[in-house]
């Protein structure tokens, strides 16, 4: 077992450039995933805090306008997912 772990790690070498490229793509995707995932669960977080309000009792003209001032994070969203 040990020796057939060796053998991969020996067998990997320098990363090419054609897999360098491949590699700066996967890293980008990956940033622009992770900024869809935090805007997005910041906004869950928005919402759920508002059902919560509305569940208590409070004005939903209210909610409204508060969720209102939450559109350019959704408009963000929207966009970052498109360019994905």
């Amino acid at each position: 077992m040990k020796r057939i772990a060796a053998e991969t790690t020996t067998r990997r070498s320098t990363i090419d450039e054609l897999d360098s490229d491949f590699l700066a793509g996967l890293e980008d995707r990956d940033r622009r995933l992770y900024a869809i995932l935090s805007k997005t669960t910041r906004y869950r977080n928005i919402l759920g805090n508002e059902m919560k309000h509305l569940r208590a009792g409070s004005a939903p003209e209210m909610i409204r306008a508060f969720l209102a001032q939450w559109e350019p994070l959704r408009r963000e969203i929207k966009r970052l997912a498109q360019d994905l």
